[in-house]
């Protein structure tokens, strides 16, 4: 491959955002084989935290490099500094969220939302080649009509590295104690659908496990009027042992995932779903809604479930929880997943990205 820079465009730039994890990795791997590589994101979605990670687009320049790699998932600005680049384009399909679930919760993100979906004939047309991060995501350009050149699926791309982060003792020492440790952790958002898990846990705690706790680590800041719901019903529930973490470091979410009794996801929409290898990484059993990429993701580990009521998901969690058989089968299919992961060349999957 003869290719000497390749830069990337995000809508966002944030810390503890798998896509831009993702785009740091794919830079870091591109210049350890010489390739040049920048990230740009708008100035005003790049989180001040990570602001020395990632350039403005506004320096994006129109010409001097040889690909550019626009990881798509939200109607953005540098949409258009996509259209306009003369170098060969790559989308990278992270999906969209149905704007449906913002309706009523953040009306300007459900905009942003249909505008993306709107717009992504447009951007596969202007493509030269189109990756997604998992086979649900790649059914979804096919019917939007990408056919000019075959859509690969090449799972997201992280590092073992940021997910083996040494924990933050300051957590641990929070959440030392007896309690079984119910996690969630992600972006506080609709399409979670985090509510459900409101109601598993009340029957959860109520009925099956009074020693318990529910921990939902996750900024408030992705949709504050949907946090403010959950907190409110929480509050109506009368659940005391919920623990709203807001946004935790690298640090405070290796301290969760090592308190957790159990990792449980309730979100009717992902793309991939990282959080579910993380959990894996730290030993921790995974119960996930049969829902999108997540389970490609698993791969044949965890749990998955389909729909139902909140005393029945109540009750599988308590078995996974409680039950020693069960507890031991589920780490075994979750060690060997991550043991087919470590395996993974990420060098080769960035060639075949820019390939």
């Amino acid at each position: 491959m003869n290719l000497r820079r390749m830069d990337q465009l995000l809508a966002g730039f944030a810390d503890g955002d798998a896509i831009s994890q993702e785009a740091r990795l794919i830079r870091r791997l591109c210049r350890g084989m010489g390739i040049a590589s920048e990230i740009y994101a708008p100035p005003e979605c790049i989180a001040p935290a990570v602001a020395d990670e990632c350039r403005s687009a506004e320096d994006f320049p129109a010409e001097s490099r040889d690909m550019v790699m626009y990881h798509y998932s939200m109607d953005s600005s540098v949409t258009d500094l996509y259209f306009r680049a003369s170098a060969r384009k790559v989308v990278r399909y992270h999906n969209i969220t149905p704007a449906e679930f913002f309706d009523g919760f953040d009306d300007e993100t459900a905009v942003g939302l249909r505008a993306a979906r709107r717009n992504l004939p447009a951007v596969l047309e202007r493509a030269d080649k189109a990756c997604a991060v998992s086979a649900y995501n790649a059914e979804e350009l096919k019917m939007a009509g990408f056919g000019k050149t075959p859509i690969s699926v090449i799972p997201l791309l992280f590092s073992f590295e940021e997910c083996e982060v040494a924990p933050d003792p300051r957590m641990l020492r929070r959440f030392r104690g007896p309690l079984k440790t119910i996690l969630f952790l992600g972006r506080i958002v609709p399409n979670k659908c985090v509510e459900d898990l409101l109601l598993a846990f009340a029957w959860y705690h109520r009925t099956l496990e009074p020693a318990s706790r529910l921990i939902l680590a996750g900024s408030e800041h992705s949709c504050p009027r949907y946090f403010s719901m959950l907190s409110l019903l929480a509050g109506r529930l009368g659940l005391n042992n919920v623990c709203f973490e807001g946004f935790v470091s690298d640090g405070g979410r290796s301290a969760c995932y090592q308190t957790a009794d159990i990792f449980v996801t309730t979100s009717r929409h992902e793309g991939f779903c990282l959080p579910l290898i993380e959990s894996m990484v730290h030993d921790v059993p995974v119960l996930a809604r049969a829902q999108g990429g997540m389970q490609e993701a698993l791969d044949g580990s965890g749990v998955l479930f389909e729909e139902t009521s909140p005393r029945v998901l109540a009750e599988l969690i308590h078995r996974v929880v409680s039950g020693e058989k069960l507890r031991k089968e589920i780490f075994h299919s979750q060690r060997e997943r991550i043991r087919r992961l470590r395996q993974r060349d990420l060098r080769q999957d960035c060639l075949r990205l820019m390939a």
